[in-house]
């Protein structure tokens, strides 16, 4: 039987076992159910002194792993099959969302972690070459694996803006992912990414810090889920994403898929939040905030829940981006809210079903999503400039703007409905 260790920092939390066919199993070792500060991998699998096997323990490892295409193209990369969730992990689980690096049997975590410097150039021939994942390296493996359909790589940046990739189970810091290269009908997603997400920090959500590098046409992401501990050293911080909160695979991410809904989200969160009451404030504000910016694709595994210490709350929201500005995308929302997704049949009183359905008063939401309007309409301006002051493309120029228009349009439409709703 083949194992791999799952580590967080230096401490083995357990074992995942390889049980035949494509059937895994997962045991916690006894010094980290002995471990006052142990936390449990997932919800779903709780610490205890037992053998956890069947679609939990598939669900929580698959949903570490890339999607659609780049996993079709790791897969092939490495010659292991796309649905060879343990050998995919023994190659790439070093490291992963969260707090935990996954290792062959017999390796540990290096007492000093170990980066390779790197040049914004090798980077972009990695992007151009391989998705992003540097395969051709010689000696110790990159092993970075993230979840998502687009092309990644983790990486390390220094106090002086110096970039290494992280080797065995260093861990990193933030995360490149340029535009996408392998869909021409979807151009500019770095600069459409960088734009949102900073409209959604001057609007006053709880988002991850980014800023796009032009110099690799990519939004550079810090990462959440690490901080620095003491010596300087990065610690990972443990986050489960809601697919994983709830133990379903990430092929179920959407609503019109069998996923969860927005009712079961916000269940979620709240059952396992140590602050409710401002976690459901903050998601209803993500909720209307796509709508305002015309993302379509806010997910289950676009929310994920931090622990840090002994408090769990909403983590900070990521991957924001206006998807109606590429036609051929889904051109209605990943959740219903009030039974509908369609944007431009979205009326008042879908929202106060909506309010119904996750035991809000309406009058909260009316007053939140007029908050969020004035809000991103007031800093709207101010992200168009500081954006633009970083690129000189005119494509890029061009996406700018046609996201601010359509963002302009939304607001618009909100106010409107709600107004002739009144």
């Amino acid at each position: 039987m083949k194992r791999l260790s799952v580590y967080a920092g230096e401490h083995l939390v357990g074992c995942l076992n390889e049980d035949g066919g494509n059937g895994m199993s997962f045991v916690y070792s006894s010094h980290w159910l002995a471990n006052p500060e142990a936390i449990p991998l997932s919800p779903e699998l709780p610490l205890a002194d037992q053998v956890f096997r069947g679609d939990l323990v598939t669900a929580f490892f698959e949903n570490l792993l890339p999607e659609g295409d780049v996993l079709e193209f790791i897969s092939k990369a490495a010659h292991i099959s796309s649905g060879n969730i343990f050998g995919l992990l023994e190659r790439f689980g070093g490291d992963t969302a969260g707090a935990f690096s996954i290792l062959p049997e017999g390796m540990r975590p290096s007492d000093q972690p170990h980066y390779l410097p790197v040049t914004p150039e090798s980077i972009l021939q990695w992007f151009d070459r391989s998705r992003g994942i540097p395969l051709d390296l010689s000696g110790e493996q990159a092993r970075m694996s993230l979840s998502g359909a687009q092309d990644k790589m983790t990486v390390f940046i220094d106090a002086n803006g110096d970039i290494s990739i992280p080797l065995g189970a260093a861990p990193s810091s933030h995360i490149i992912k340029p535009s996408l290269q392998h869909r021409h009908d979807i151009p500019n997603t770095a600069i459409n990414e960088a734009m949102i997400m900073m409209l959604a920090h001057h609007s006053k959500l709880d988002v991850a810090e980014v800023r796009y590098a032009a110099e690799l046409g990519a939004v550079v992401i810090r990462r959440y889920d690490r901080e620095t501990g003491p010596g300087g050293r990065l610690r990972r911080l443990h986050q489960n994403d809601l697919c994983q909160v709830l133990g379903i695979p990430s092929g179920k991410k959407y609503e019109s898929e069998g996923g969860p809904s927005l009712k079961t989200c916000f269940e979620t969160v709240l059952a396992h939040s140590t602050q409710p009451a401002l976690d459901k404030k903050r998601l209803i504000e993500w909720v209307i905030f796509n709508v305002l910016v015309d993302n379509m694709d806010g997910h289950a595994k676009n929310l994920s829940l931090i622990t840090i210490g002994k408090r769990t709350r909403l983590a900070p929201f990521y991957d924001l981006v206006c998807t109606t500005v590429y036609p051929n995308l889904s051109q209605k929302l990943a959740f219903k809210i009030g039974g509908e997704n369609r944007p431009r049949w979205l009326l008042l009183r879908h929202w106060d079903r909506f309010a119904e359905e996750i035991a809000a008063k309406p009058q909260f939401v009316h007053k939140t999503m007029t908050d969020m309007i004035q809000r991103v309409e007031s800093a709207l301006p101010n992200t168009v400039t500081m954006l633009r002051s970083t690129i000189s493309k005119p494509d890029e120029w061009l996406m700018i703007e046609q996201i601010q228009e359509r963002v302009r349009t939304s607001a618009v439409q909100m106010k409107t409905r709600m107004k002739n709703s009144g």
